[in-house]
Order: structure tokens, then sequence, then C-alpha cells
């Protein structure tokens, strides 16, 4: 592994698991990132594994979101979330030093962490098949939302569609009711963005696997395309 590989991997298994490893050195040049990618998939998943097998530095601000990010996981729509930390490991010398082992649900490997979670909680019953379902209508019918309001205030706004110069300041159009940011482009951008009804303008880092994938990155913004299965569910 060279010194500059490094980043977030995730993997999407079967049954709403996600399987998430953090590769190389985290600190705090990637520590908002990987707030963003973590979210990203706590919003989608109910079993989340964040493996850090491969980590080979992580500092305070990489821990802090990591503690951030399992209160978040259990407020929002993950149900279970667990870490692999390996033993004689950066990471495992840090949660020892600081006692993190008493806040996360810790695993020697990710499939033990699978296999944990699959015991304790299988996700093929029908209560959970509901629950996947009444999420997937959930998000895309906040994103519709988000869409809408947007469209009513580039009506509103005092320049052409076809305006590539003005910059506008938009709400991010993800699927999260609880999400308040902001992305600023010109009416040109928003317009082409939204050149199909299945396409959505959002903050980058702001996307659900489950129901869309991302057509095309920007530097303030991404646009993802709705699968027309998840449109049709929240119908």
């Amino acid at each position: 592994m060279g010194a500059g590989d490094r980043g977030v991997t995730v993997t999407d298994l079967p049954g709403d698991r996600w399987l998430v490893s953090l590769v190389g050195d985290h600190d705090l040049s990637t520590a908002e990132g990987l707030r963003d990618s973590l979210w990203s998939i706590f919003r989608t998943g109910t079993t989340v594994v964040i493996d850090l097998t491969t980590t080979t530095f992580i500092d305070s601000s990489t821990l802090a979101v990591l503690i951030d990010a399992d209160r978040y996981a259990h407020e929002h729509n993950c149900e279970q979330i667990g870490l692999v930390v390996a033993k004689d490991t950066p990471p495992e010398r840090l949660f020892s030093l600081v006692g993190a082992h008493r806040i996360f649900a810790t695993f020697a490997t990710a499939e033990d962490a699978f296999a944990y979670f699959d015991s304790t909680a299988p996700s093929t019953d029908a209560g959970a098949a509901a629950r996947r379902h009444e999420r997937k209508q959930r998000i895309v019918k906040n994103e519709q939302a988000f869409r809408d309001y947007n469209n009513r205030k580039l009506q509103r706004e005092p320049v052409a569609e076809t305006d590539d110069s003005e910059p506008i300041q938009f709400v991010c159009e993800c699927g999260d009711d609880d999400c308040d940011e902001t992305l600023v482009i010109t009416a040109a951008d928003f317009t082409t963005a939204h050149s199909a009804p299945n396409l959505f303008v959002v903050k980058p880092g702001h996307v659900y696997p489950e129901v869309e994938r991302v057509v095309s990155e920007h530097e303030t913004f991404a646009v993802v395309e709705k699968q027309p299965a998840a449109l049709s569910q929240a119908g």
C-alpha cells in the first residue's frame, strides 16, 4: 500500500447490509469526506460494519467522526452498527488508550460482526421488508419535495433558466428530511441537472445508493438519477 493509498471503500451486501472499509491513513484532512460517506450509508442500511483492518493511522478527529457516526446511526435508519478493530493495529492501540471499546460494538473480523448481527436480528422477516419499503418511499418523497421547492425558487429568480453566470442558492435535494444544507449553482446548471423528472441535485456525498445512482459530480453538487422502481414505489 503506497503512502497515498487511502480512502473509504463501500460494499453493498444483500439484505440491506453494508461493509465500509477505511483504507490507509485517516486524519483531519479526510474527516469531512469520511463523515459524508458514512452518513449516506446510514440513511439506507439496516446493518453497517465499519472495518478498520486496513487502516494504518487514525487520529482524534477520525475517532470523533466514528463516535458521532455511532450515535447518528442509531438515531436514523441504521438499526445495527459495529466496528472491526483487529489486534495489534493502530486503531486498536488508540481504542485501548482512550477506552473506545466501551463506546462501540467491536469485532475481530467483518465475518464475526455480520454473523453476530444476523443471529440477533434477521433481516429477512416481513417486518424488516416492510421497513425497507417504507424507507425507500420516504427517501424518494423527501427528495421530490425538495426538488419542487427548488423549482418554485428558480421561477422567482430574476434570471433566465439559461443564465450561466449568476450563482443561486438552492436546497440539497437529498432524501434526508433533516438535511438543511444548501448548494450554489447557476440557473443553467440547475436546468440541465433537471433535464429529466428522475434527476435530482444534491450535495456531494448525500447519495442514497438504495434508490439512486450518481450521474455526474461537480465541485459544489452532484446529479443523481432515481431508479424507476423507487419512483413507482413512492407513487
